[in-house]
This record gives structure tokens, sequence and C-alpha cells, in this order.
């Protein structure tokens, strides 16, 4: 009797899953019409949730991310480039594309914790003030509206500062 209960126990738990994640994938609605599951897909929103391994997306990240203008634009930061040192001193870079989307896959860089960050465009950086102590998608601590549990989107510049034209195909 015991073992048919911890058995139940046992295919309760391994059947479940993360719940915690299967909560932060459903919150993510779905995809926006006409932009396919790629990496153009779901600007702004936690990578991680779908891409850490665990999740559903196809592949990993260690490191992902959206970078728009400044921070009340929903226009992403085109061609700017996301660079990164990790605890160790070792070093990456990452491009924006069109949607202001970038990710590292743990082949190219698996980081030790913290990391620095810094977006570079057009010969000028903007650092990030604090590190990143373990969080791999940009999204879990900056994402819109800030308010007590997000400090905003990751931007570039200050609103005003004007930028070449771009759009997505």
């Amino acid at each position: 009797m015991r073992a048919a209960f911890f058995l139940v126990g046992v295919l309760g738990v391994v059947g479940c899953g993360d719940p915690q994640r299967s909560h932060a994938i459903d919150a993510l609605g779905g995809e926006q019409p006409g932009v396919p599951r790629g990496p153009l897909h779901r600007p702004g929103q936690p990578c991680g949730a779908c891409h850490s391994g665990e999740g559903p997306g196809g592949l990993e990240f260690s490191l992902a991310g959206t970078v728009y203008q400044s921070p009340t634009s929903a226009t992403p930061l085109v061609d700017a480039v996301v660079f990164f040192e990790d605890g160790a001193g070792h070093q990456f870079k990452s491009a924006t594309n069109c949607a202001g989307n970038f990710f590292v896959v743990p082949d190219d860089f698996e980081p030790t914790w913290p990391v620095f960050t810094k977006v570079l465009f057009a010969g000028l950086e903007t650092p990030m003030s604090s590190p990143v102590y373990r969080a791999n998608s940009c999204a879990t601590c900056h994402s819109n509206p800030p308010g007590q549990t997000s400090v905003g989107q990751v931007y570039f510049a200050p609103p005003g500062l004007t930028f070449p034209p771009s759009g997505c195909p």
C-alpha cells in the first residue's frame, strides 16, 4: 500500500513539469499575427521562458533580449552590438536584428555569473548600471510598464536622439 502511494506521488511530480514555467509561457499569449516563430518573434518578452533548455523553444539561449531606441519607444534598435563580459573576464558580442532582438546560445558563450553588459551603436555605448546575476532573459527585469517589478525596457538613448530608419520584413 505504501509503495502505491509513493508511486502515485512520484508520477504526480514527474507528470506536472514546472508549473511556474508553464504559467510564464501561458502568460505570453499567442504569437503576433504575420510574424513566424524565429529570431524576429516576441520582441520585449522573456525569451528564457521558452528557450531555457526546459521550455518548448527549439534553441536554448544563455542570454537573450530586445533593445529599443529609447525608454518610451516601441521602435527597436537595429544593428546594435550587445557586449557581455562575464565574472571570469570572458567577453562576447551579439548583434540586434530588425526586431531589436539578440540571442546567444551556450555553444558560443556560456557565461560565468555575474555578467556586465553594454549596448554599442554608432560609435557610442550605453552600459547597464548593474551586473546581471542569473537571468538569461533581459525581460525578466526589463519589461513594460516600469514599476515595482521592472525597471522598464532595455533602451539605448533618451528620447529625442535621431536614429536612421529601419524596418523588418
